[in-house]
């Protein structure tokens, strides 16, 4: 599937329209087994991106993609912002080379950030919806249902990386924050597509 320059602003501008109509939760989820602040790190870099939007105009998806990751990385702290701007830039690079079909962009994106962030399925972060969303996505099967499946997943994990790690057990129980906020992207995605719920 290819997304139109259009489409990809208006499916990462719903994005950051949900990140900031949820701050609030998603300070409250990461209060449980973080630093309380992923929602306020997060709404602050994906306000970025929409002025940057605004601002540089981009007329061509890897320049979309591109215009993403160093809005996140230059404004968000900590691992989450570094993750996921590598993954927008892993997309802008792809999309430069020729690489048009978003199945394989989704793919490869989680795979990079696997690799920077040294994780996987299972350890309690963003991977755990990327991971299964985008493979879903390149099966053409991924629902709302999915996305929310993945994110309530993580409730039951055992951190293994980052902050939430240091309370071991007592991190199980917790949606993780990250995941949730991902969730955003995916659901905006399909929104975009016109997908019901």
């Amino acid at each position: 599937m290819e997304l139109t320059v259009e489409q990809t602003i208006n499916w990462i501008t719903r994005w950051v329209d949900y990140v900031k109509q949820n701050t609030d939760a998603l300070n409250e989820l990461d209060t449980a087994i973080g630093d309380g602040d992923h929602g306020t790190n997060l709404n602050r870099g994906t306000q970025a991106v929409k002025e940057a939007f605004a601002n540089e105009k981009p007329t061509t998806i890897p320049m979309v993609y591109r215009t993403t990751a160093m809005a996140l990385v230059s404004t968000i702290g900590g691992a989450s912002g570094a993750l996921i701007g590598t993954a927008f830039l892993t997309m802008a690079r792809l999309t430069k080379e020729g690489e048009t079909n978003l199945e394989v962009l989704l793919v490869e994106a989680t795979e990079s950030m696997k690799k920077r962030g040294r994780s996987d399925v299972g350890m309690k972060t963003l991977i755990d919806l990327w991971d299964p969303a985008s493979k879903a996505f390149a099966k053409h099967e991924l629902t709302y249902a999915k996305i929310d499946e993945a994110v309530e997943k993580t409730k039951e994990m055992k951190a293994a990386k980052g902050r939430s790690s240091y309370l071991r057990e007592r991190s199980i129980g917790h949606i993780d924050p990250v995941a949730k906020s991902s969730s955003y992207l995916f659901i905006a995605l399909l929104e975009e597509l016109g997908q019901e719920e």
